[in-house]
């Protein structure tokens, strides 16, 4: 652990205290909320400390590796406001507790946005490089509801024919729900391993052990949905408001469905979508991962912008 703080037994202060700092700036980015930071918890060894004026967060890369290799996320603001001659202070300070605990110090999943005041900081003192596997998918509320016009037309008609062909329900998640929607996960990721890549198995497992985390926020915050053919649970959306003072944008962080039922996928997205608040305009389907197939997937449904990560070493 590199910070003083992890996430593990937080108070309702702690908790409190990070979603100030959270909902402090629109990030755009999926991995920016304390639910995204606290169902990783364990697997990244997060860990925080605010410096400062700022909240830092660090947390392991690389998980492939034996050695334990930390990156750390660019410092969050509670204020909405960034100075460039305090964001180097604190920088500073964190790089001192990264080369204290042996660690080489970068900074990853910078939201582009903070780009101008990493350079206003730093000047030519940073090499900075886009990640294009981190980029998250934003897309308009309407355009996933109606799904009109020639660009997603194929959609549609994988949506009107499972409508025509399907009698199904569509209902939230609810405690006493958890347990079978988490054995459907379990059955969907095992029978995912059979086609996974084998580099991607372990971060499929590990998925598993975080959508676990993930249903503990259900009656907390966590948007969801669940569709039923026939009683029987075929695919779950679960989601969350990337601010908590906000309803502008919706990060989705899980959506499975039985891709063998034409139009399912594109069904649980619909109806999750058209139950989200008026106020909804964005909608964050995080990023692919580097996985083709996801990213063509991703791509297909037409997004207004891929919110861009980078990546900063120090000179």
């Amino acid at each position: 652990m590199i910070f003083e703080n992890d996430f593990n037994n937080l108070t309702e202060k702690d908790i409190e205290l990070l979603n100030s700092f959270f909902d402090g700036y629109d990030y755009q980015s999926s991995s920016h909320t304390f639910i995204a930071n606290y169902i990783w918890r364990n697997t990244h060894k997060l860990s925080w400390q605010v410096i400062g004026d700022y909240l830092c967060i660090a947390g392991l890369g690389t998980l492939e590796t034996e050695e334990e290799e930390y990156f750390m996320s660019f410092p969050l603001t509670k204020d909405g406001r960034y100075e460039p001659k305090k964001i180097r202070e604190t920088i500073e300070e964190a790089k001192k507790i990264f080369e204290e605990k042996g660690q080489a110090f970068e900074m990853s999943l910078i939201p582009e946005s903070l780009l101008p005041i990493l350079k206003e900081a730093y000047g030519d003192g940073a090499d900075i490089e886009h990640t294009r596997d981190d980029d998250d998918y934003i897309y308009l509320k309407d355009d996933l509801i109606s799904l009109r016009g020639r660009k997603l037309h194929q959609k549609k008609n994988h949506l009107n024919y499972f409508l025509r062909n399907y009698d199904f329900t569509y209902e939230e998640a609810t405690k006493e729900t958890v347990s079978e929607i988490m054995a459907y996960i379990r059955s969907k990721n095992e029978y995912k391993l059979g086609e996974t890549p084998e580099e991607w198995k372990e971060i499929l497992e590990l998925e598993t052990e975080a959508i676990e985390e993930l249903l503990t926020f259900v009656g907390k915050g966590l948007l969801t949905g669940v569709i039923r053919i026939n009683g029987k649970i075929e695919a779950v959306t679960l989601g969350e408001f990337a601010r908590t003072n906000s309803k502008e944008t919706v990060i989705v962080h899980v959506e499975k469905a039985d891709d063998r039922i034409r139009g399912l996928y594109q069904v649980i997205n619909n109806e999750f979508c058209k139950r989200l608040p008026e106020e909804t305009v964005y909608v964050n389907r995080e990023e692919d991962m580097g996985l083709e197939n996801l990213r063509k997937t991703k791509l297909s449904y037409k997004p207004i912008k891929l919110a861009e990560k980078y990546t900063v070493v120090f000179k």
